[in-house]
């Protein structure tokens, strides 16, 4: 696999690990982690390959709706931290628009994915 499919990948398991994450931080109302774009590892990789990414047709949208994702984990997280659980549930549920912005950036990132493989 190469190194650019394998990164690719990666952020499939890594944002699969931060909805669970979130999932978590309803269960125990804490969340005492950053939802920044650019400090998770894939949102630093978009920005600093960003010139060769860019050949890419997926690269937009991935990158929008990356930045789309870690907005509305930001709002969950602002919720849990100040006690608001059961709004921080109402955004994660299924159906939400952070559910469907984070299904929508899995099957950008597997399309992707794909067209690196050669599979489309």
């Amino acid at each position: 696999m190469s190194n650019l499919a394998n990164t690719i990948y990666q952020a499939i398991v890594a944002h699969t690990i931060w909805k669970k994450r979130l999932r978590e931080s309803l269960d125990t109302g804490i969340a005492d982690y950053e939802s920044c774009a650019e400090s998770c590892d894939f949102g630093k990789w978009l920005r600093q390959d960003a010139e060769l990414l860019r050949t890419y047709s997926h690269y937009t949208p991935v990158f929008e709706l990356h930045e789309h994702f870690h907005k509305a984990a930001h709002e969950i997280i602002h919720l849990v931290r100040n006690g608001d659980v059961d709004a921080a549930r109402n955004l994660l549920q299924s159906g939400g628009e952070f559910e469907q912005t984070s299904r929508k950036l899995t099957e950008e990132i597997i399309a992707w994915h794909d067209v690196v493989m050669g599979k489309k």
